[in-house]
C-alpha cells in the first residue's frame, strides 16, 4: 500500500515549512545554544512554530529533531535524552496538526552525525550508524510518516545515514544534500558554483534507496535553482529544494540572515517547480511568510516531469585533474635511497624572519642539508606559523616539511591552510598530533581536534586524490608526501606500533621520530613491529646545550626520555656540556646512517646555524 506522502506527491507539488532553528532561537534568544533541547523546556514555542508554518500553507512539516542525535547532543550533555528528545519532537509535531485541524504530513528530521565524520573509517562509520539508527527508531515509533536526511555536505556520509536509517525502517525517505554558497562579483554572477562537484554528488547518492533526492541550506534561492537545472533527474525519485534565505553573518553572538523578501521566494518556488522539483521549502533564515508566498504562488501549478538534465550542463565524464607540480624531492631521494638530512628550526615568536632566513642560507650554502623542517607552535606556544614560514624556506631554495597539527583549525581551515601550501610550492608534511595550549586556563581546553592525526593523514591523502574531506572533488589533485610521528621509546610500545601502522594504512609515506638517546628503544620497537619499517625514516638528533635542558627534557616534556648515563655525562661535564651533547648528538647521527633511512637535527633556537656542527 502507497504511503499517504507517496500519494501525494504523485499528485501534487508539496510545500515544505522553513526554518526551525533559526525561528526558535530568535524566540528563546541566543543563549539557547540546543534548539533540541527546547522540546522538553519550552514545548509550546515549538508548538507555536509549527502551527506558524501549517497556518503558512505548508502541507509537510519536519520534526525539531534535526540535531538531536547522541553525537551532537554531547556536546550539551545531553545525550543520556535521544529517546526523550526525539519522543518529544515527535508529539509536539502530532499536537500540531491536531490543533490546526489539518492532515499535514509528519517528517522526522534527521542530521548529520554530530562528529567530524572521517568518511574512510570503518569506526566512524559504525558511531555514525548506531547514531542514526538510533533516532530513526524512535522517530517511527512516535509516529513520523517519513524521514527527512538533511545537510549533508558529503555524499559519503548521506550514504551512510541512508542505509542505517533503511535498515531499520521502511518509511519512504528524503535525502538532501548542501553545497556551500559561491562566490559572486559586484554585477551579481555567481563566480565558483562547481556545478560538476554537483552532478558528481547528485550521481554518487542516485542509486540510494530513497524515494526524494534534494538540496538544502548551504545557499540562497537564485543559486540553488542554478544547481537545481543542472543535477540530474529521474524518474525513479522526486526532486526537493530547501534554499536558505541567503549568506549568514555574524551578530551579537549569532547568526543572522537577510531579509530575503517573500515575492523573492515566490518567484523562486515558480521557477523550481518548472525545473521538475516537487517539494518546495526553506532552511536557515527562512519564515513563515517566506512558505506563505511560496505556496501561494504555487497553488495551481502542476507538477512537471522532467526526465534529464539540460543538455547544457557539464558533462560527467569530466576527469580530475591530474596534478600541476612534480613530485617532492624529498620523495625522490628516499626512491633512490639516499640518505635525507633535514634541520629541525622553530619558527620566529613574531614577524621577523630575518635571523632564521640568515641560517637557513647557510644550510643551503652548506650542500650537507637537504630540508628544512618547521615546528607548528612548539609547546603550545605562538610562534609564526609552519606553513607560512615553510613558504619562505621554499623561496629560498630548500624543500621545507612543514608540521601540521589538528589543534589549532578546524577541519575546513586545515584544507584551506594546505591548499594554499601546495600553491606555495610546499609538497612535504609532518602530521603531528601537537602539544596541548593553555588557554583558557585548562590543558586542551581550546583546542579544535576536529580529527587526529590519523585523520589528518587520511585527509591529507583525499587532497592527494583530488577530493575533499567530504569526499567532493576539488579539481586539481595536491601531491603531498605526508609524514607522521612515531615515538619507539614510548611506555607502552605495542600500542605505539598498533598507532603506527594505523598512520601508514592512512597514507603516511615517511616517519619522523620523536626524540631518542639511545637505539636500544629503537631495536626494541623494530621488534614490535615484526620487521623493518615499511615506509623511510628519519631519526631525531638533538645536540643537546646544557645538563639543565636534558633534564627539563626528561622531566617535564611528554615522550622524551634522557638516559640516566646521559644525564651523568652532562653533568659531570659542567659547562664543557654543550661539547658533550654535540657529541652524542653526532654518534647518534653516525649510527642513524646505518640503521634508518635520514636524520633531522633540531637545530637551537638561539643558534640554528650551530645545528651543522653536527652536520660537519
Amino acid at each position: 500500500m502507497m504511503s499517504k506522502f507517496l500519494e501525494r506527491l504523485k499528485q501534487n507539488v508539496l510545500v515544505g515549512d522553513g526554518a526551525m532553528g533559526t525561528l526558535l532561537m530568535q524566540e528563546l534568544g541566543p543563549g539557547h545554544r540546543c534548539v533540541e533541547e527546547a522540546n522538553l523546556s519550552h514545548p509550546d514555542a515549538v508548538l507555536a512554530a509549527h502551527l506558524q508554518y501549517i497556518a503558512a500553507g505548508a502541507n509537510l512539516i519536519e520534526t525539531n529533531t534535526f540535531g538531536a542525535n547522541r553525537g551532537k547532543l554531547q556536546d550539551f550533555n545531553l545525550d543520556s535524552k535521544v529517546e526523550e528528545l526525539n519522543s518529544r519532537a515527535a508529539k509536539i509535531a502530532r499536537e500540531a496538526r491536531d490543533v490546526a485541524g489539518k492532515d499535514v504530513i509528519i517528517a522526522g528530521s534527521i542530521g548529520p552525525a554530530g562528529f567530524a565524520f572521517d568518511f574512510t573509517s570503518r569506526e566512524d562509520r559504525g558511531l555514525a550508524e548506531d547514531h542514526y539508527k538510533e533516532q530513526a527508531e524512535v522517530l517511527e515509533q512516535r509516529g513520523v510518516e517519513l524521514f527527512i536526511i538533511e545537510t549533508f555536505p558529503s555524499p559519503s556520509e548521506l550514504r551512510t545515514a541512508v542505509q542505517a536509517v533503511r535498515s531499520v525502517s521502511s518509511l519512504p525517505i528524503i535525502a538532501q544534500l548542501t553545497f556551500a554558497a559561491a562566490d559572486f562579483d559586484a554585477g551579481g554572477d555567481f563566480e565558483d558554483i562547481d556545478l560538476h562537484r554537483a552532478l558528481e554528488s547528485f550521481q554518487g547518492i542516485s542509486d540510494l534507496p530513497v524515494e526524494v533526492l534534494g538540496l538544502n541550506c548551504g545557499m540562497g534561492p537564485r543559486e540553488a535553482l542554478r544547481l537545481l537545472e543542472s543535477i540530474p533527474l529521474s524518474p525513479r525519485y522526486y526532486i526537493s529544494i530547501y534554499p536558505n534565505a541567503g549568506v549568514p553573518g555574524r551578530r551579537g553572538g549569532r547568526f543572522v540572515y537577510p531579509n530575503s523578501s517573500p515575492e523573492y521566494f515566490a518567484s523562486f518556488a515558480l521557477e523550481a517547480v518548472r525545473l521538475g522539483a516537487r517539494i518546495v521549502g526553506g532552511c536557515c533564515g527562512t519564515r513563515p511568510e517566506h512558505i506563505s508566498a511560496m505556496a501561494e504562488a504555487i497553488r495551481t501549478a502542476n507538477p512537471v516531469e522532467r526526465k534529464s538534465a539540460p543538455t547544457a550542463t557539464v558533462s560527467m565524464a569530466e576527469p580530475v585533474e591530474k596534478p600541476i607540480a612534480s613530485t617532492s624531492l624529498i620523495a625522490q631521494k628516499f626512491q633512490q635511497r639516499k640518505f635525507v638530512v633535514s634541520v629541525q628550526i622553530d619558527p620566529p615568536k613574531g614577524p621577523e624572519t630575518a635571523r632564521l632566513m640568515e641560517a637557513i642560507e647557510v644550510f643551503k650554502q652548506s650542500g650537507v642539508v637537504d630540508a628544512v623542517d618547521v615546528n607548528s607552535n612548539p609547546m603550545a606556544r605562538l610562534h609564526m606559523d609552519s606553513l607560512w614560514m615553510s613558504a619562505l624556506v621554499e623561496q629560498a631554495g630548500l624543500p621545507a616539511i612543514p608540521h601540521i597539527t589538528p589543534r589549532d583549525a578546524t577541519i575546513m581551515g586545515l584544507q584551506a591552510n594546505l591548499l594554499g601550501a601546495y600553491a606555495a610550492g610546499i609538497r612535504n608534511l609532518l602530521v603531528i598530533t601537537g602539544d596541548p595550549s593553555q588557554l583558557g586556563g585548562e590543558a586542551g581546553g581550546m583546542d579544535v581536534y576536529q580529527t587526529d592525526s590519523i585523520g589528518l593523514v587520511k585527509l591529507i591523502t583525499e587532497l592527494n586524490r583530488g577530493r575533499d574531506a567530504t569526499g567532493n572533488p576539488i579539481g586539481n589533485s595536491t601531491d603531498f608526501l605526508v609524514g607522521v610521528a612515531v615515538n619507539p621509546a614510548a611506555a607502552d610500545v605495542n600500542a605505539e606500533v598498533a598507532r603506527f601502522q594505523k598512520k601508514v594504512e592512512a597514507g603516511a609515506r615517511f616517519a619522523m621520530t620523536q626524540v631518542f638517546f639511545e637505539w636500544e628503544c629503537w631495536h626494541r620497537f623494530l621488534d614490535a613491529l615484526g620487521g623493518p619499517s615499511p615506509i623511510p625514516v628519519l631519526a631525531a638528533v638533538w645536540p643537546l646545550t646544557s645538563y639543565r635542558l636534558a633534564l627539563r627534557l626528561h622531566h617535564e616534556v611528554p615522550g622524551i626520555i634522557v638516559p640516566d648515563q646521559v644525564l651523568s655525562r652532562l653533568e659531570k661535564a659542567g659547562k664543557d656540556a654543550r661539547c658533550v651533547g654535540f657529541e652524542l648528538a653526532r654518534n647518534i647521527l653516525d649510527n642513524a646512517r646505518r640503521e634508518v633511512d635520514g636524520a633531522y637535527v633540531i637545530a637551537p633556537f638561539k643558534d640554528p646555524a650551530a645545528a651543522l656542527e653536527v652536520l660537519c
